[in-house]
Parts: C-alpha cells; structure tokens; sequence
C-alpha cells in the first residue's frame, strides 16, 4: 500500500517514536492546542474571563486557528504525503522535526504575548516557521518532471505571502486591516483544503475498497468540480475585498454552494454505484457540503440585503468545513500511517466526534439567528467543538506514541 512507499528512503538511525513521523508531534501538539485555544476564546467571547496579554482579541482568535493550527495541518499532510507520492523523498523525522515544532511553539508563544514583547518577535518567527517547511517540500516537488501536485507547493507560498501582509497590516505599514486580510487567508486556506482533501479522498476511500472489497478497483477524484470550486471560492474573495457589499457576491456564494456540491458525483457515479453510505466515505463528503451550506448562507444573506450577521455565518465554514477537514486528515493519517486497516477502524467514536463537529457548527451559526442567546451558544458551541479532539486524544495518542503495528518504519 502507499502508506508503506517511503520505506525504500525512511534515514538510517533509531528515532523516538514521536519524532520518526511528521505526522506524529504535529497531531500530538494539535488536538490540545485547538482544545486551549477554543475554550480560551469561548470564555472570552462569553464574557467569563478577560485576555489582557491580547489586544486585538478577534484577530488572534481568527490568526491563530488559521496559521497556528493551520501550520501543523500543513506540515502533517505534506511531510507525510511527499515520500509517498515522490519516491526517493527522505521522510523529515528526528531533530529537523522537533526543532520544527519547537520553533511553531516559540510561535505560539511570541503571538499570544505580542503586545507585551510587540509584535515583531511574532512576525520573524511566524514567517521563518512557514519558510522553513515551504523550502523543505519544495525539492521534490519542484523536481518532479511531471509537476505533479505542484498547486499544492504555490497554496503554500499563497499562505505564507497572505501571512507577510497580515504582519505588515499589524505593523500598519499598510492600510488594510487585519480583518479583511484573514478573509482573504480563510479563503486560501479552503483552497489549499480542497487540494488536500482531493487527495485525501483518493487515498482513503482505495484503502477501504482494496481491503473491505479485496478487488483492485481504483476510485479517483476528478479535477473539474474541485477546480472550480476552488476558482469560485477565489473569486468570491476577491469580489468581497473589492466591493464587499456588491450583491454580485450573493450569486457567486451560490455558484460556490453549487460547485462544491458537484464534487458528491464521484462518489454517486463510482463504477455505476453509490458508495456514498459507506462508513467514513460519508464523513468525507460532508466537507464539501458544508461549504456549500457556508457559501450559500452567505450567498442569501447578501441577495437578501445583509439581514444577518455575516461573521456568524462564516462560522459554517470554519467551525465546520474547516474543522472536519482537519480532523478527517487527522484520523485517516493517524490510521493508515500507524499500519493499521482502515476498514476496521471506522468505529462509532468516529462518528460521533463528527457529529460534535456538526452540532458545534449549528450552535455556533444560530448566533445569526437567535443573537439574544449569544453567549450561551459561544460558549455551548466552544465546548462541543472541543470534544472531538478530546476523544481523538484518548483514542489515537497511544498510536502516536508507538511503533507503526505493521512494523515498518516511521
């Protein structure tokens, strides 16, 4: 199987288990740090606790689920993705890998204290962080005669020139605010998603088949509908920016809503059968229906003169399509990259954490609704969104911490 593909490379010594995986210290330090980081926010946003380290408490939020927890997302996916899908790849393990996640909680740190050390700790740090992991993918992808999943390497760079221009609105060299630039990088961020989860998708749902099915069918992600999802959601940004009440954005929410549902039919038309109900394979296609939830919402919202909370509704696509991808990548590398059958280990507690994803999701978006209940549904919502990643550390950080079952390396 691919998950076994970077053996032939894995570098020779004997390296903690922690450190003999990039996806290892990165889900080790996620699942708590976006536990902290929302139930802080949570009983902020409630009115419970103050955060007086924090100035612009909304901005930190925002930032911090984006390009804090984003990091490790990304560095997850690519350092475990490129010596599968680029043979010959070292694997990034042992001390590159820990100094890296030392230097993302020196990261962590220099941000959540920037208005008492300023903010320009933060910004070399942050910066620096992003580099680093962009130039340490950057060979085998760029060497690849093909230039196979090169979008993958430029979302990259479009992360990290997106994150410059935050800085440097903090520093207010420019005279955009830090607001409307993390709209902007909320939408990268989903582009970069739906590149990632494409291949996700691939790997997950020929791992179920190959061994729930035993037969060599091949289940690929077309293009199409993710590209112009991913084009739509560019333009609406774009649009927004521009002219952000500009009701043309209520039909490109609509085109979005629309064009990620398309993205369902690879599933409905595998060889003329409907493998949507399958276990897992039906978490995976609620990515992209929650971004056509989000997009649609606020598609109505703007056709029908802006009657809610625009932020609220956003919530659908960051408290939602957001998250789940996140956790999905979590749990689907954590399974087949540990050398276990991913067929067998689709249980209940996976479900119900997504449906603690959803429920968080819906609480957090009736805000809009039911604005007179905000602060019991910030806080209802905060403390549900966190349970699945609750139950991902009591289920997998064991995992994590041990050799793969199978054996092999990494």
């Amino acid at each position: 199987m691919a998950a076994t593909k970077h053996y032939e490379s894995y570098p020779d010594g004997d390296f903690p288990n922690y450190l003999a995986y990039g996806f290892r210290p990165a889900f080790l330090l996620m699942a708590p740090y976006m536990i902290l980081s929302i139930i802080l926010w949570g009983l902020y946003y409630s009115g419970y606790i103050t955060l007086p380290f924090i100035g612009d408490t909304l901005s930190w939020h925002i930032y911090e689920m984006l390009f804090g927890v984003g990091f490790l997302g990304m560095s997850a996916f690519i350092f475990t993705g490129a010596p599968e899908l680029y043979p010959g790849t070292v694997p990034v393990v042992g001390k590159t890998l820990r100094n890296l996640m030392l230097l993302w909680i020196l990261g962590r740190v220099s941000f959540w204290m920037m208005d008492i050390v300023t903010p320009y700790p933060s910004a070399i740090i942050n910066i620096a962080l992003f580099a680093w992991l962009t130039l340490l993918v950057y060979k085998p992808i760029f060497q690849d005669p093909a230039k196979r999943h090169v979008s993958i390497a430029y979302g990259f760079v479009a992360v990290q020139v997106v994150q410059i221009w935050f800085y440097l609105s903090v520093f207010k060299w420019v005279e955009t605010t830090p607001l409307e630039i993390l709209k902007i990088a909320l939408a990268v961020f989903l582009v970069l998603i739906l590149l990632s989860i494409r291949r996700v998708n691939i790997e997950a749902v020929n791992e179920i088949i190959e061994l729930e099915e035993r037969n060599e069918e091949i289940f690929f992600a077309r293009p199409p509908a993710y590209n112009l999802t991913m084009f739509l959601i560019a333009l609406f940004a774009t649009v927004e920016f521009f002219y952000p009440t500009n009701r043309v954005l209520g039909w490109i929410g609509l085109a979005v809503a629309s064009a990620s549902l398309a993205i369902l039919n690879d599933f409905i038309a595998y060889d003329e059968e409907n493998i949507l109900g399958k276990r897992l394979i039906r978490a995976l296609i609620t990515v992209p229906v929650l971004i056509s939830i989000g997009y649609g919402l606020i598609g109505y919202n703007h056709l029908t003169g802006m009657s809610y909370n625009h932020g609220d509704l956003l919530h659908v696509l960051t408290s939602g399509a957001w998250t789940l991808s996140f956790y999905l990548v979590m749990v689907v590398i954590t399974i087949v990259h540990t050398g276990r059958d991913i067929s067998k280990e689709r249980n209940s507690w996976i479900c119900l954490s997504i449906g603690f994803i959803l429920l968080a999701t819906l609480l957090r978006s009736m805000v809009a609704f039911y604005p007179e209940y905000a602060m019991g549904l910030y806080l209802g919502s905060a403390v549900v969104w966190s349970l699945p990643f609750i139950i991902y550390i009591w289920r997998y950080f064991g995992w994590l911490v041990a050799p793969r079952a199978d054996g092999v390396k990494g």
